[in-house]
């Protein structure tokens, strides 16, 4: 059975760059410890879709899931696009259609709309993955994969959004200032088939550990989405990783040395350091 093969990758951001001092002045921190987040955060800005002249760190939960809808559709059908047209495909030959965002909800959801936008088929198969949070977007290649297996002369987009500002919450918690300094804005597509060029995926693999469900996620006081996040996401984080890579290199017979690039889950400085 032939592998799926990456035909083409695709990114869209916000055309609004901020800088980490901008951000922090938006955030109103004016303690040291929260301040020292976007300070040592080695980020030097980010790509949010917001207004300058109109944005107020007050936005009701209406005002942030419009944004939120404006963001995820216009930045999604621009990854999706450009994906199709790297690949030199048209929308109509699409044949499967995988969506995921975890910062807004959409109902029809986001695949839906992206099958209008888009212009595809009417009998285009599809899937979203909702609130599945920084794992999402494998997810959501996982059931590319599955259905190119079983349909191996088919034409799978897999598409990630998330519009990270507006999911802010502000309040005294560490964790929020944490995450107000290093979340972004942005999509991801990527267009799969079975046969032509370009990288195969050779497996998939799952590693769910129940115990850490509480570590990580939002919960939604009064409506708004308010970020869970755990000081020992690093130390769970960089665990994890290392024990999935060592599972996938052991089931395609690799040792550390063979492999010569490594693409990570950009889960924050300290996370990537311990993982190394």
């Amino acid at each position: 059975m032939p592998h799926p093969r990456i035909a083409a990758v695709a990114t869209a951001t916000p055309a609004q760059r901020f800088t980490q001092a901008e951000l922090l002045r938006l955030a109103g921190y004016a303690d040291e410890r929260r301040r020292g987040f976007f300070e040592a955060s080695d980020i030097a800005s980010r790509h949010l879709y917001i207004d300058r002249a109109r944005f107020r760190p007050d936005e009701s939960v209406d005002e942030l899931n419009d944004r939120f809808r404006r963001g995820a559709l216009e930045l999604g059908e621009r990854a999706a696009r450009t994906a199709l047209a790297r690949a030199g495909w048209s929308a109509g030959q699409l044949d499967f259609l995988a969506t995921t965002t975890c910062t807004g909800r959409l109902t029809p959801s986001l695949d839906a709309h992206l099958v209008a936008r888009l212009g595809c088929r009417p009998d285009v198969q599809r899937v979203h993955v909702g609130d599945t949070g920084c794992a999402a977007a494998v997810v959501a290649l996982q059931q590319a994969c599955n259905h190119l297996h079983a349909f191996p002369d088919h034409k799978a987009l897999v598409l990630a959004v998330e519009i990270c500002s507006a999911a802010y919450f502000l309040d005294e918690r560490l964790e929020s200032a944490v995450a107000h300094a290093i979340f972004a804005d942005g999509a991801g597509a990527l267009a799969l088939s079975a046969d032509g060029g370009g990288p195969a995926i050779l497996e998939h693999r799952t590693l769910f550990r129940s115990e850490h469900l509480d570590a990580m996620g939002f919960e939604y006081p009064g409506g708004r989405p308010r970020v869970v996040l755990s000081k020992d996401v690093r130390r769970i984080g960089s665990g994890l990783m290392a024990e999935m890579a060592r599972a996938l290199m052991d089931s395609q017979g690799l040792k550390r040395e063979d492999v010569r690039d490594w693409v990570l889950h950009s889960a924050g400085r300290r996370v990537l350091d311990r993982v190394r």
